[in-house]
């Protein structure tokens, strides 16, 4: 298990979720690959390249276009610190980050009824109905800002527009500040930070960090398929069956029952065995 806070921190850092690729790839680090299928390429082309010696002279890099597809992108210090980059016409094409299945990725390990997005201006998005166990059914708002006074602004809507307590989604923590946190609190609004709260497992997928608190309906895996599905995991997270039965809350003989099919599917333990499954072993206190 690793965290993604490359990523996290980036959707609060790019202006308006658009950008060139290299820049994406500056502030994603590691975790490109996990945006990369989410990012849409426009026709709008960039502006500036990212500088490898940041805060230097007058970094980042100019883009220049040559003509014939040919482009370049060229240091604007006076000494010419950085070298110049040659450059594709897909190069310096904006990408944009697709919110509907940005948001529809991380609904399974957020505990999400995943909805498409219904935009409410200003980087936020209802994504759908809150499936975890102390917010069911509770609308769930998606906020991608990089200011916190926006971010303040925009919640100030949300609660003079949405009646009820719901859930309210950013990629960290960064703008929870007192004020904020006063107003959550005053309407019963719960806060979710991606950082927190999801992670990237072994074999790339994103899961909760604590599983239990996702609580929503988990499709039961093919009778067939569960000895191979069980033999996955435990290889995959380096546990025993036994971890799984004790995550699960059940008993040997219960396990059995699920795997060769003698339990109804709707039984609490075989829920609670497919969750573990799905999601991940719960997070264990350092």
């Amino acid at each position: 298990m690793r965290t993604l806070s490359h990523l996290w921190r980036s959707l609060e850092t790019i202006p308006g979720l658009l950008a060139i690729s290299a820049f994406w790839e500056a502030y994603c680090g590691p975790d490109i690959d996990v945006i990369r299928p989410h990012l849409r390429v426009t026709d709008t082309e960039g502006a500036l390249y990212p500088c490898p010696k940041q805060r230097v002279g007058y970094c980042p890099r100019r883009i220049v276009d040559y003509g014939d597809g040919e482009f370049a992108a060229l240091c604007r210090d006076p000494y010419q610190i950085c070298e110049r980059v040659p450059l594709t016409q897909r190069d310096v094409l904006l990408q944009e980050l697709e919110v509907a299945s940005f948001a529809k990725m991380l609904a399974g390990p957020l505990g999400i009824r995943w909805q498409g997005p219904v935009s409410r201006g200003d980087g936020t998005w209802g994504i759908g109905l809150s499936d975890r166990r102390d917010t069911r059914t509770r609308p769930v708002f998606l906020m991608l800002l990089p200011e916190t006074g926006r971010f303040v602004a925009v919640l100030h809507r949300l609660l003079v527009n949405v009646s009820g307590p719901f859930v309210l989604v950013a990629p960290t923590s960064r703008h929870r500040t007192m004020e904020v946190q006063e107003m959550l609190h005053a309407r019963g609004v719960s806060f979710l930070s991606l950082e927190e709260h999801i992670l990237r497992d072994d074999a790339g997928l994103l899961v909760a960090v604590d599983p239990q608190e996702t609580g929503g309906e988990v499709p039961a895996t093919a009778k067939e398929d569960r000895p191979r599905v069980v033999r996955e995991f435990v290889a995959r997270n380096k546990c025993k069956v036994k971890d799984v039965q004790e995550a699960g809350g059940v008993d040997e003989a219960d396990y059995y029952k699920w795997r060769s099919g003698q339990l109804p599917d709707h039984y609490a333990a075989c829920r609670s065995i497919e969750a573990i499954l799905r999601h991940g072993l719960p997070k264990r206190p350092r």
